[in-house]
């Protein structure tokens, strides 16, 4: 039996089956619409929507929220970087690295204790630049 509020429809496991075909790189909505009409599977954007929004909730996609009028991103996440931990991700390949170190333990206590306020780390994302694509950009 699933879990409870938790359940599996044909369009959501093809949302996934596609998330994880391209799980090299972050994909717009649009993007994802355009990858099903190639393929001749009709699914509404609001079913889209909803299931890429219900997977990031669940920690299976990573979302780069809206910026300056560009769209939402997402990609899929190995479960083995599933761990509650941050990420810090790459804006420019995707790249996403897990933000496990002593430094950022020091940096969420600063943040408690200066700022009274506690941050989920396993919701923490900070966005840059690897050292890959900083060697081959800058």
């Amino acid at each position: 039996m699933a879990e409870k509020g938790k359940y599996n429809t044909k369009q959501q496991t093809i949302i996934l089956r596609c998330l994880k075909q391209n799980k090299e790189m972050f994909c717009t909505v649009d993007q994802f619409m355009e990858s099903f009409h190639i393929e001749g599977v009709h699914i509404g954007r609001t079913t889209v929507y909803r299931a890429l929004e219900r997977l990031h909730k669940e920690g299976i996609v990573l979302k780069i929220p809206s910026v300056e009028g560009a769209p939402a991103q997402y990609r899929f996440i190995e479960e083995d970087k599933r761990k509650n931990y941050g990420k810090l991700v790459c804006l420019k390949c995707g790249r996403a690295i897990p933000l496990q170190c002593g430094c950022i333990d020091n940096f969420f206590g600063h943040i408690l204790e200066e700022h009274k306020f506690e941050l989920d780390q396993g919701h923490t994302i900070l966005y840059g630049y690897c050292e890959e694509c900083r060697t081959n950009t800058f």
